[in-house]
């Protein structure tokens, strides 16, 4: 009976972490805000995020997926702006914030080509 209350046990903690919770997915399309970069096509940039010596974000593409058409599609800076991830001193955002929606969410961005871009960003300092 001992045995078989351990493996059992065994058995039910395997079963809880083997289990991840996943994302929930964000769309945003690309517009004058965020925008794809004219010398890297996989590379994207954020038009309120240019100072590398404080920390900049770098979006890469990870892959183009094939997905159907989703239900809502969002604008990145209206998105930001409602979710205070501007620095109330200036208008500049905040890296850490935006990098917080990047591990929560699962991002991809849709092109003019319609095409879907799953994307992770990376907080770069010089």
């Amino acid at each position: 009976m001992k045995i078989f209350i351990c493996t059992l046990l065994l058995i039910v903690v395997n079963s809880i972490t083997a289990q991840t919770k996943s994302k929930d997915t964000l769309y945003f399309r690309l517009d004058s805000y965020l925008y794809q970069s004219k010398f890297d096509p996989k590379q994207y940039i954020i038009k309120d995020n240019y100072d590398i010596e404080d920390g900049a974000i770098h979006i890469s593409e990870l892959k183009i997926v094939n997905i159907p058409k989703p239900k809502k599609t969002l604008c990145f800076k209206k998105y930001a702006k409602s979710s205070k991830m501007y620095m109330q001193n200036n208008k500049k955002l905040n890296e850490f914030d935006v990098m917080d929606l990047f591990a929560n969410y699962t991002i991809v961005l849709i092109n003019k080509k319609n095409e879907y871009v799953h994307v992770t960003a990376e907080l770069v300092i010089e």
